[in-house]
Formats: C-alpha cells, sequence, structure tokens
C-alpha cells in the first residue's frame, strides 16, 4: 500500500514496462489498489499498437512524443537491462515490479495460459528484481545447460545451430555433473536452469541429470525445453514429477507430432507444462565474419537480447549459445576470453572462480564470436519457424 501511496502522489503518468504475464498480474494489482496506469511499454517492435488488457502497448522509441515525465514500473525480468535503457532514454524514476508481484493475488483474476506458468513467470520477475537490488549476490536469472547435440528436427534458422551439426554428440551424466558442480561452488543461486539440445529427450540420460539438479539447493527452478517430438518414459517421465520441473513445450504443428500425446501424458502424470507455438525467430543463425570494428561489436552486444542467455556446455561456461556453438564447431579463431573454463583446475576454484564469473557476467562488454554472429535484437523482423534441411548445413572450418 505504501508503494501505491507514493506513486499516486507523484501525479505522473505510470507505464509498466514489459507486455509479458507479470507486467499483466502488475496492471490489475495497481488497478485493484486504485492506481490507474497508462500503458504498457515493450522492447518488441511487433507489439507495438496492439491492445493488451485494454491498455495500449508502446514502443520506447515513441517515449518522447507521448511523456515528457513518467514513473516505470518495470516487470521484465531483465531489471538492469531495463533500468540502463531507461536512463539513456532520459527517464530515471522506476520501480522493481517484483516488490509489487510480492503482494500479487494471482488467483483474483483470469490470465491466458497455465497456472504453474504464471507462478513460474511472476516467481521469476521476483527473484531477478530481488537479486538486482541485493548485488552482492552472484545471481543468475537462467543458466542453460546443453545436454545433447542431437535433434529430432533440423530446423535450417535455429538459433542454436543444430543444422551445423555433422556427428552431434550426447554429453554424460558424469561429465556434465564435473562441470556444475565447479559452477556451483562458486554461485549463490540460479533462478532457472534450461534443459535444452538438440531435443533433450534424445540423451537417454535426461532422467539422471534432472533427478541430480533437482536436488541442487541453489536451483528454484528446472524448466526442459522440449520439441514435442518425444514422449518421455519410464525414469525419463518419473523424473519430471518434480515441484521444481516445468516442461516447455514448442509446437510446430505438423513437425512436432507428439504434441498432443506429450501434453495428454503430462496432465495423466500431474506434471507441469507450458505449450506454444514456435514463434519470434529472426534470421540470426549464420556464420560468417562481420569485420566490425570495437566499438561496433560493443554495439551488437549492448543491444543482443541473447547475451545473457548464459550457456553451459562441454565443460565451459558462455554468455550465449551463438558463443558456445561456434566455439565447439570451430567455426571461429580459439578465442579463450569468450569463456570461463569448468573443468576443475588449481587456478580456478572457490574465490578466483567467482571472482572469473562476476566479472565475465556484469563487466563484459562484447565477444569476440560477435564479429561472426549477425546479432538478435527485439527489433528484428520475424521468419517462418521450423524450415527443415536434409543435410547439415556448410561453414568455414576455422580450427
Amino acid at each position: 500500500m505504501n508503494i501505491f501511496k507514493q506513486i499516486k502522489q507523484q501525479n505522473l503518468p505510470v507505464v509498466i514496462f514489459g507486455a509479458g504475464f507479470a507486467g499483466q498480474v502488475i496492471l490489475n494489482t495497481c488497478l485493484d489498489n486504485g492506481l490507474e496506469v497508462s500503458c504498457f511499454c515493450d522492447n518488441k517492435k511487433n507489439y507495438s499498437g496492439s491492445f493488451l488488457l485494454g491498455h495500449r502497448i508502446i514502443h520506447p522509441s515513441e517515449f518522447d512524443d507521448l511523456f515528457q515525465d513518467a514513473i516505470f514500473i518495470i516487470s521484465a525480468a531483465d531489471i538492469h537491462d531495463v533500468a540502463v535503457q531507461l536512463k539513456e532514454l532520459g527517464y530515471s524514476n522506476h520501480i522493481a515490479g517484483g516488490d509489487i508481484l510480492k503482494h500479487s493475488d494471482l488467483s483474483k483474476h483470469h490470465y491466458d495460459t497455465e497456472f504453474s506458468f504464471l507462478d513460474y513467470a511472476v516467481a521469476t520477475c521476483i527473484q531477478c528484481h530481488d537479486a538486482y537490488q541485493n548485488p552482492s549476490k552472484l545471481f543468475l536469472r537462467s543458466v542453460d545447460i546443453v545436454i545433447t547435440e542431437k535433434c529430432s528436427m533440423r530446423c535450417k534458422d535455429c538459433s542454436n545451430l543444430m543444422q551445423y551439426y555433422e556427428s552431434p554428440e550426447n554429453y554424460s551424466l558424469e561429465e556434465l555433473v564435473n562441470s556444475l558442480e565447479t559452477f556451483f561452488s562458486a554461485v549463490d543461486q540460479v533462478n532457472e536452469f534450461r534443459v535444452i539440445g538438440g531435443e533433450p529427450f534424445m540423451n537417454k540420460e535426461i532422467g539422471q541429470v534432472i533427478e541430480w539438479l533437482s536436488q541442487q539447493e541453489k536451483v528454484n527452478k528446472l524448466v526442459i525445453y522440449t520439441n514435442g517430438t518425444i514422449v518421455p518414459k519410464g525414469k525419463n517421465l518419473s523424473s519430471l514429477q518434480n515441484e521444481k520441473v516445468l516442461m516447455m513445450i514448442t509446437d510446430y504443428d505438423a513437425l512436432s507430432r507428439n504434441h498432443e500425446r506429450l501434453v495428454t501424458t503430462l496432465q495423466e502424470n500431474h506434471i507441469a507444462y507450458h505449450t506454444d507455438k514456435a514463434q519470434n525467430w529472426t534470421d540470426c543463425a549464420s556464420i560468417e565474419p562481420r569485420h566490425r570494428n570495437a566499438e561496433q561489436q560493443k554495439e551488437v552486444f549492448k543491444n543482443c537480447c541473447a547475451k545473457c542467455l548464459f550457456t553451459i556446455m562441454d565443460g565451459k561456461f558462455y554468455r550465449c549459445p551463438f558463443s558456445a556453438h561456434v566455439d565447439k564447431l570451430g567455426a571461429t579463431p580459439l578465442y579463450p576470453d569468450d569463456y570461463i573454463a569448468l573443468r576443475p583446475s588449481p587456478d580456478q576454484q572457490g574465490s578466483q572462480l567467482r571472482e572469473a564469473l562476476a566479472q565475465f557476467i556484469n563487466e563484459k562488454e562484447s565477444l569476440l564470436s560477435c564479429n561472426y554472429c549477425a546479432g538478435r535484437f527485439l527489433s528484428d523482423e520475424k521468419i517462418t519457424p521450423g524450415i527443415q534441411v536434409s543435410e547439415p548445413l556448410n561453414f568455414t572450418k576455422l580450427r
């Protein structure tokens, strides 16, 4: 109530930055407490001009024409990036929406998604905003753990570059645990671990990986990304019956040949899931030198929406999936500064590893591998997802 009172006293337009489910919950909570909201704001250009819960969504580029000043309630989980963006636009008055979400009643209003996914989205926002306001903790919103390079599909424009692998591999439980134990020794908390591939159910040890990760106190949530082609059985299925687990299904229509069977199986076994159509794909999967200078590299990195898709793969911690996979493919020169090695070594233990990770996460301004990437920006035009190719795509192997 104090938050709403303080906002009202300023007598300024109120804008919710982030038009996702957390933003929708914040809107309803504001309205329930007598606080009017002018509009939503979101960096996705395809949202601009549309309406959500009766409120217009605008793009940040429209601010100058609409608001001389405003109070922004940030509902995006990546609050740091939004705060920096607002400052550059000349707006310094913002509030962490997580502080409002802590007191929101999710059951009071209807939202167009499963309750388990709504709860997950809200909890993620709260965790990320708490960590932002407590910077002494080494907290990560999400970390991808690649457990296989194998996939049951071969999408021409896969942003995780599966279409380039000629001899894809599974990663064993032992080598995954070796990397993860080193990683957990240096961090305080991970809001979600995203178990991915390829198609993660191509790795027959996935059930053991999930069971091991679910036992880690530093992990709040396990999110399993699947394309709806494989229905897990036996131990791989029972491992999903855990309150930490959320299945995230990308629906490619006919290509997701077992989508309905998978959903039915998850429902019958009381496993939390969310399914959504494949969308928001951009043309970012080509591998070629871009010949940018250092300042151009920094600008690409700054605006890239994938720069915090932290990825653990093959014993290394990367900033993004592109960097991880071009390194594994040998599609760039060897760039040791583009990753942190997680295989145990005498000079990378305890506080030293923590310091290296913190610097890599918080202070990195660009990656050398960015110079082989088109970049991923929220303003990019969308392309048709899931176009299949029959053979691995060619690329120039540099090592």
